[in-house]
């Protein structure tokens, strides 16, 4: 079951994250704000507005509105504007969550889909779908803003990152349900780019994009070893660095590392209580920088690494003609109504 506790921290997250892209867009002409680009929306308005409008839909659907239209991103709207229109939005999402609790999550709402169909899941789902829709298209975001000449936010705009920078922050509390579902959500999203990804030759699979890790192998890749490191520091502790990718393996060794990985993180994760995600985890990420998070931070920054990437593998996938699935975390909860 998903709970408020985990989906407080993601939001708290996701309004960090977005504000980051929204300060730094705020300085774009309309030139650069409408530069055409294969990813996202097409363009980096279209994209804040697509962000923003999937938060608009899914808190009108969690308000119990069957039919909510997906506004158009057609519309020449300001920066300026874009982020009123989210800070609104915020303050009745989170006047809207005072009044729900653990039970008020796990009860179904039925809504209508951008398409037409008719579906039913929990208000909780809603709550992960409204946060993973946003991380998955602020990594398009993000190189738009890199590809038009903006300082990106340093060292990042990892789930991490805003906890050090907020340090006087309370500290974040999570339940290892709703922990268990977006890992569980991960798993069957990175199964289907490995599924689309295997049918490619090598020369799709190492074609150079200007695109986070630079090709659709090395991102499968990245993503595995990111589940790897993590989970040695859980069990093991820190010493070894985020580790290099060896570009020989092929798709098929990738999903069975993937799979081990992602099994052994798994059982590490059922024998944890609540308690065991105050720990706190250090890493070594290079020789020069030590991290000291609570487990339960670096379970929610995986989670989140994961969604950012694929996001990346998806665009690839579609620009050396391949199938690229979709992979909203809906799509793997959803029942039709």
């Amino acid at each position: 079951m998903i709970k408020l506790r985990t989906i407080r921290e993601l939001l708290r997250y996701s309004d960090w994250a977005n504000q980051q892209i929204l300060s730094r867009a705020a300085a774009f002409a309309d030139e650069q704000l409408d530069r055409a680009f294969e990813m996202g929306m097409g363009s980096l308005r279209r994209t804040l507005l697509h962000i923003h409008n999937g938060e608009h839909v899914w808190l009108e659907r969690l308000s119990g509105r069957v039919e909510t239209p997906w506004p158009s991103e057609d519309e020449r709207a300001s920066v300026g504007g874009i982020e009123e229109r989210f800070r609104a939005l915020w303050t009745r999402r989170d006047a809207h969550l005072v009044n729900l609790d653990n039970d008020s999550l796990s009860g179904e709402q039925t809504y209508r889909d951008s398409r037409g169909g008719l579906f039913r899941t929990t208000r909780g789902a809603m709550l992960l779908q409204m946060c993973t829709h946003s991380t998955h298209h602020r990594a398009q975001a993000l190189n738009m803003l890199r590809h038009s000449g903006a300082t990106l936010p340093k060292p990042g705009a990892d789930y991490i990152f805003m906890r050090l920078e907020r340090p006087s922050d309370p500290p974040p509390e999570f339940d290892l349900d709703t922990i268990r579902a977006f890992f569980e959500y991960g798993d069957w999203a990175q199964s289907r780019v490995l599924a689309a990804a295997e049918a490619l030759a090598d020369e799709q699979l190492d074609r150079p994009f200007e695109i986070g890790v630079g090709s659709l192998r090395k991102t499968v890749l990245h993503i595995r070893f990111a589940e790897q490191w993590w989970l040695e520091n859980w069990t093991v502790g820190p010493g070894k660095h985020f580790p290099e990718l060896p570009l020989s393996t092929s798709v098929p060794e990738t999903r069975r590392l993937f799979q081990e990985t992602a099994a052994r993180r798994n059982e590490f994760i059922a024998k944890l209580s609540e308690d065991g995600l105050e720990r706190i985890v250090e890493a070594h990420p290079r020789p020069d920088v030590v991290r000291r998070f609570p487990l339960g931070v670096t379970l929610l920054q995986l989670c989140n690494h994961g969604v950012h990437h694929r996001a990346q593998a998806v665009n690839m996938l579609r620009r050396v003609g391949a199938a690229a699935p979709e992979l909203d975390y809906m799509m793997s909860v959803r029942r039709p109504a």
